[in-house]
């Protein structure tokens, strides 16, 4: 796949999986791309008070404690409910597009530059366990081991056009054991806590590299969605996967597993689709907003909400979606439930919190919540 194709993709998705890959885009029509992503690798990210102001491109929870991580390398942690936030030092300053803890102790981070951090102590210091540069020679060994020549090819064309494929999501299965995937279709998995790596990009239907945005688990099962409609479902714990045929050719941003044999797929233009058969068929959710669908949840209630690129908060029902009767947010990537009945809503300007009251149970609900705005220490 040319740059041109990378460029057209990431044109036609903004935020959150892609919002990386937007900025991705933004650097192709500029000469030198991979000189300045190499940089980006070893240059740690700089000190700033603009981290809460700033694009934030996912979260998670940390006993009471919130990580955000977003463009120019930022890690912020908040201890008040994304009240305030401090900047931890990053050994990065690429942009950041995925962040997920197995425990109170140990977590990931991905994001540009094929990038891949460490923690062991509940994200006071990062570790580097895996840059561009590194992949490339993992995925040339691996493709020569196998004596793979489509492997090879593609291993060798990464290697020459640069180190700085993003990933754009990750997940922690144990303390050690994760797998990242990406654009360019790039998969990996450790099973060491990222000191060695195997690319799962074999095991997947995806002849034409299709970008790769989200992956997720339940049970045995390992779902992973991406651009041009692709869906990849595993039974055996990422052994070996099938493809799974939508009605949709756009792409995926986000996919949740619901109950037993239900998957949510949602993405360009506000697509959405259900299925309770494990991908047989499919039902199309209506939407109102016909705005990139970036990032989805499961709260706790079980109500699966998302957020989309107009700014909206929806909630999903067994045939449409609908806006939560708040004021419209600046266009956003994420959401997560935190403590104190609130959700925490990440944008391109930074963090807003919600109250939890706001998700209505019905589409009828008219039950307005505060929204409040961090601040960056």
């Amino acid at each position: 796949m040319s740059n041109k194709s990378l460029r057209n993709s990431v044109k036609a998705a903004v935020i959150k999986r892609l919002i990386c890959v937007v900025l991705v885009s933004s650097l192709f029509a500029i000469k030198g791309v991979a000189a300045t992503v190499d940089d980006a690798i070893d240059r740690p990210a700089t000190r700033s008070v603009l981290g809460a102001h700033s694009a934030l491109l996912d979260a998670d929870l940390v006993g009471q404690d919130i990580i955000a991580v977003g463009e120019r390398g930022f890690i912020l942690r908040s201890n008040d409910g994304a009240h305030s936030w401090q900047q931890i030092k990053s050994p990065v300053s690429v942009t950041f597009t995925g962040v997920q803890f197995f425990d109170e102790q140990v977590g990931y981070i991905i994001g540009h530059g094929g990038t891949v951090l460490r923690t062991v102590n509940g994200g006071q210091d990062w570790e580097l366990r895996l840059n561009g540069r590194m992949l490339g020679g993992i995925l040339l060994r691996q493709a020569k081991q196998d004596q793979d020549e489509e492997a090879l090819r593609r291993a060798q064309y990464l290697l020459e056009d640069g180190p700085d494929k993003p990933f754009l999501d990750l997940l922690v299965m144990d303390a050690e054991h994760l797998v990242v995937v990406g654009a360019y279709g790039l998969a990996l998995e450790s099973v060491d806590g990222g000191a060695t790596w195997l690319p799962w990009m074999s095991r997947l239907p995806n002849d034409f590299g299709s970008h790769l945005y989200s992956i997720q688990k339940q049970g045995d099962q390992i779902l992973i969605a991406g651009e041009r409609g692709f869906v990849a479902l595993s039974h055996d714990k990422g052994l070996s996967f099938d493809l799974i045929e939508t009605p949709y050719e756009g792409s995926f941003f986000t996919a949740q597993f619901l109950a037993d044999g239900e998957i949510f797929l949602a993405g360009l233009r506000g697509n959405s689709f259900l299925s309770q058969d494990d991908g047989e068929s499919w039902v199309q959710l209506s939407n109102p907003i016909s705005a990139n669908i970036t990032a989805s949840t499961l709260l706790a209630n079980g109500q699966l909400v998302m957020v989309n690129q107009a700014g909206f908060i929806m909630e999903a029902s067994s045939d449409h979606l609908a806006p939560l009767p708040i004021p419209p947010l600046p266009p956003l990537t994420e959401i997560l439930e935190i403590a104190g009945d609130k959700l925490l809503a990440l944008s391109m300007s930074g963090p807003f919190t919600v109250d939890l009251p706001a998700v209505a149970r019905t589409a009828d609900s008219a039950v307005y919540g505060a929204v409040d705005r961090g601040n960056s220490k």
